[in-house]
């Protein structure tokens, strides 16, 4: 029961942020919330016991490409 509270709590936080990277006008503040949608992502991987992607789309995804786009940005 508590895993799919967790499994809703993250699916809601995905969903919000996508809809504001989305309709964000500054794209650094759509970085950031990429950043949150992707962390999200990693949530549901730790949720399904899948550690190593979740640490993968943590060092990758938002370590490499939110950080590169923010750095590209300023």
């Amino acid at each position: 029961m508590v895993d799919l509270i967790l499994f809703y709590f993250w699916a809601a936080i995905i969903i919000i942020a996508a809809i504001f990277t989305v309709i964000s006008k500054n794209i650094y503040h759509s970085a950031l919330w990429l950043g949150l949608t992707l962390f999200g992502v990693a949530g549901i991987f730790v949720l399904l016991n899948a550690y190593f992607l979740a640490g993968i789309q943590v060092l990758i995804y938002i370590g490499a490409v939110v950080v590169l786009t923010i750095f590209v940005i300023t």
